[in-house]
């Protein structure tokens, strides 16, 4: 029966397999091509997954039919065995569900797009380390449209692309004032106000290399991610309001956007010194994008000027890509308005929605979950051109799905299954340091790699372009990564088969970010199993339509919230988390309310936490976290003690047994309290603890011990150089005063009784000269000497910043023809000399000084920009005699070539 029968080593867990396999409607990039069939197929008329277990036909595209499309869970086992060959899959939905589905104003009139990030690309080569600027902004859909026509985030339309380079700025009026995006007037801006960053693309298109990606956040989910956690303080207030309630809405979006946070903290408060009160300025706010909203067409708005839908053909999406790659870590940072909560399907769908996906991951998990959110609950993806997502899989190796609402398609490549431990070895490679720090480095979604780059090291991954209105499903073990080619958004949650058992056992998590996502597979069937097995305790009643109602996926609040009660608070350890009931799910020490064990650092971590001997109770330099906590609530890890320069641990005799202690913790200074952890993002957790400086010179960057620690993939440099022994000396802040002096051991006098009254201190310093005491030794402690560098004084860093700069003066050289006009600054002032050749072994570049003498400076030497303001001497002072065919000046929008009457063409 099995030879008969292809079947996968997982089916035994669900439905089995059919004889013959879902055919997929074609395979991503072979439309409208011939498939030759399999080596294996024996003249089969139909194609197997197991024919190819490298997915070399590419990625496989689904189109069901509106009857298969209604079961969500049985048309995934159906292409299971697709996906776990090629990584992701395609699915377009049927046209009517696609006409069936509700406008989306009043969704997207709800959403709020909380702390986007700026993605900063480090790296040259085709690698890149990602590096996330977390802006602590709240900005409405409104809001994100008008970012993404700004200029330096505005995606390259059709005369873009066809004129090789962005050779002409576009001024793109408001949406609100014009909703179709193909009537846009397109007009060309000054010269003063053309951006260096219109050069870079120009000057990039025509280098013919093939560059890295840049992203670290995926699509589907991202709460593994330390630096993007979404923010629900109330400090978001300040940055909610529209400081600009004007009609001038360019002015509005580059306050929202740029401005950095003592900018956008100054205006408010100039605001609230008039008439205008917190109240009307929401109510402007919210009045702008209602109106925003009416007019707003989702698939029509995102298109850049002169560019309709019909022209994101395969061809324009890879020369698009191409411009990526080519621009990769140049211009400004993209943002990312990644990680949102929430959904924009409606309760009207009942089928594929994403806000409410049935899959045995929501019936494995407690009936009295509140969810996981990016995990199981969904999240929204703002993206606009350039806003990438890192090589990467699911946390716990889920599946994840993918849905993008309306807007400019997204760019995926796929990594198949066969070839996840080449890329998995080809990245060790490439980052050897990460490895060693952590062994998933690459769940930290961070690290970048170009497909040309992944392909000559054997790891070629399948590309793919989703659509608007498309679905595209990632599947275990599938590395996948992508960027988007404009303003669009996007659903995502992960979600799991009954196949997937197996995996998650074996599934691995990283252990040096602390909220990673860990599920505990086989506790979770226990349970289950053990609810089915005894459905009547406690409560027969209330227990037995509970167990149905989770099989229906419905709830009912009141007798949730009993059940964990009686069960599942007895057979697991709480878990701090958004549910206490969600027992199973080991989401790492996350507090509520921020309440940290530690009194020198925010980790919630209890091992090595031992009491503290002294506590400074009731000091007023105190942060808020710990100005009211008890003397027996103060406790600290030994590592801080160990690290924090005050403090030590030592051993105390407690009756007949020993304890550990951390002393030292009243002798921290005010200062050193008052210092604020860089690597922290919300300000209760930034003003806890005794954070440790920087070690570079002076530097004033501070963080906690355990930021430090685990900051490798913020940049921080953390290292123990070695242990120490110290001395711990009782000093006398001042001489005692003399007193009736008593014998020692030693011979020496001691001075006791220096409470003395303040007539008998002045009597007895005049009749005799004060004493000095020594210093006395209490014992000898062990210490850490701990070496820190913050991201700006990374050497690393440095060097990557250094390579990038470098990497783009030469490219701004290799553009000049000989005997161009360039600046060249040296120490007696700025000189315009003729530029004889580039020598690229040393980074310099050969300048004709005088009439026959030439000479070499560096690159860095180079002006590229204006010099207003200073005096420019001509070199050679009389001009040189090859000097006739042209030259250049390189000014704010890099070289420009005029060109002499005389040249040819």
């Amino acid at each position: 029966m099995e030879a008969t029968t292809p079947t996968d080593v997982n089916s035994r867990s669900r439905s089995p397999t059919p004889a013959l396999p879902v055919q997929p409607d074609h395979f991503f990039g072979s439309e409208g091509a011939h498939l030759p069939p399999s080596p294996n197929s024996d003249g089969r008329t139909w194609l197997d997954p197991d024919d190819d277990p490298l997915a070399h036909r590419g990625i496989p595209v689904f189109k069901p039919t509106m009857q298969e499309f209604q079961d969500f869970e049985g048309y995934m086992n159906k292409i299971e065995r697709w996906g776990l060959r090629s990584g992701i899959v395609k699915v377009i939905p049927p046209k009517e569900w696609v006409d069936a589905l509700p406008a989306t104003e009043k969704q997207l009139g709800d959403v709020k797009i909380r702390t986007p990030i700026e993605q900063h690309m480090l790296g040259r080569g085709g690698l890149f380390r990602q590096e996330n600027v977390e802006k602590r902004k709240v900005m409405s859909v409104r809001e994100w449209a008008e970012l993404c026509q700004k200029e330096e985030f505005c995606a390259p339309g059709v005369e873009d692309i066809s004129l090789h380079g962005r050779k002409v700025a576009v001024k793109t009026r408001s949406r609100r004032n014009k909703p179709r995006a193909g009537s846009t007037k397109v007009s060309s801006i000054e010269p003063e106000d053309c951006p260096a960053q219109i050069k870079e693309e120009e000057r990039d298109y025509n280098n013919e290399r093939h560059d890295g990606i840049s992203s670290p956040l995926s699509p589907p989910t991202s709460v593994v991610l330390p630096q993007t956690p979404v923010s629900t303080t109330s400090d978001d207030a300040v940055h909610h309001p529209d400081p600009s309630c004007n009609d001038q809405l360019p002015g509005d979006v580059e306050m929202t956007a740029h401005d950095d946070n003592d900018a956008s903290e100054k205006k408010p408060t100039l605001k609230k010194r008039g008439a205008q009160s917190r109240e009307v300025r929401e109510a402007e706010r919210a009045a702008k994008d209602a109106a925003f909203l009416k007019t707003f067409e989702p698939h029509k708005d995102w298109l850049p000027p002169c560019t309709m839908a019909d022209d994101y053909t395969l061809e324009f999406c890879q020369k698009l890509e191409r411009q990526f790659w080519r621009n990769c870590g140049l211009g400004k940072p993209a943002w990312y308005g990644a990680d949102t909560q929430g959904s924009v399907f409606t309760d009207e769908t009942t089928a594929w929605n994403v806000g409410h996906l049935p899959s045995f991951l929501s019936r494995l998990l407690p009936s009295t979950s509140k969810g996981l959110p990016g995990v199981n609950t969904p999240y929204l993806y703002f993206g606009m051109w350039r806003a990438t997502f890192a090589w990467h899989v699911e946390d716990m190796d889920l599946f994840s799905i993918n849905y993008i609402h309306f807007g400019a398609p997204k760019f995926w490549y796929a990594m198949p299954q066969g070839r996840a431990a080449a890329l998995e070895s080809t990245m060790k490679g490439y980052f050897p340091k990460d490895i060693s720090q952590c062994p998933q480095f690459l769940r930290h979604k961070s690290f970048l790699a170009s497909p040309t780059l992944l392909a000559q090291s054997s790891c070629r991954p399948n590309f793919l372009v989703q659509r608007a209105q498309e679905f595209v499903i990632t599947y275990p073990r599938g590395y996948h990564a992508g960027f988007n080619l404009g303003f669009n958004c996007a659903e995502s949650v992960n979600f799991a088969l009954e196949s997937w058992v197996e995996l998650g056992r074996k599934a691995k998590a990283c252990q040096c970010i602390p909220d990673s996502v860990r599920i505990d597979v086989d506790q979770l069937l226990y349970d289950r199993e053990a609810e089915h097995l005894h459905p009547s305790v406690p409560e027969p009643e209330k227990r037995q339509p509970s167990s149905k109602r989770k099989a229906l996926d419905g709830s009912e609040p009141q007798t949730k919230r009993k059940r964990p009660k009686a069960k599942d608070s007895s057979t697991s350890t709480p878990v701090a988390g958004p549910s206490a009931s969600r027992v199973t799910l080991k989401l790492g020490p996350r507090p509520v309310e921020d309440i940290f064990p530690c009194c020198l650092c925010i980790s919630t971590s209890r091992d090595g936490l031992f009491p503290v001997q002294d506590p400074p109770v009731g000091r007023r330099e105190l942060p808020e976290s710990l100005s009211s906590l008890p003397a027996e609530a103060w406790m600290a890890h030994e590592e801080c003690a160990k690290v924090v320069p005050e403090t030590w641990v030592d051993e105390v005799e407690m009756g007949i047994s020993v304890e550990k202690r951390v002393f030292g913790v009243d002798a921290i200074v005010r200062d050193r309290w008052n210092l604020k952890c860089a690597a922290c993002t919300k300000a209760r957790q930034k003003a806890h603890g005794a954070p440790i400086q920087c070690t570079k010179g002076k530097c004033a960057k501070s963080f906690h011990v355990g930021c430090a620690r685990n900051g490798g993939v913020s940049g921080i440099v953390f290292s123990i150089v070695r242990e120490v022994e110290k001395e711990v000396i009782l000093v006398y802040p001042n001489p005692p005063p003399p007193a009736q002096p008593v014998p020692a051991s030693d011979g020496a006098a001691t001075f006791l009784d220096p409470a003395l009254s303040q007539s008998q201190m002045q009597s007895d310093a005049i009749l005799h000269s004060p004493v000095q005491v020594e210093p006395q030794v209490l014992k000898s402690i062990k210490k850490y000497d701990v070496h820190v560098l913050c991201l700006q004084h990374n050497p690393a860093v440095a060097a990557a910043k250094r390579a990038t700069k470098q990497d783009r003066i030469k490219s701004e050289l290799v553009g000049l023809p000989p005997m161009s006009r360039i600046k060249i600054r040296v120490s007696s002032g700025v000189f315009e000399v003729s530029l004889v050749r580039i020598i690229e072994e040393t980074g310099s570049v050969e300048v004709l000084w005088d009439r026959g003498v030439k000479r070499e400076f560096k690159w860095g030497s180079v002006i590229f920009g204006q010099t207003e303001g200073q005096t420019v001497v001509q070199k050679p002072s009389e001009p040189a005699p090859e000097r006739n065919s042209l030259s250049v000046d390189i000014g704010t929008c890099g070289p420009v070539v005029v060109h002499d009457s005389n040249a040819g063409n």
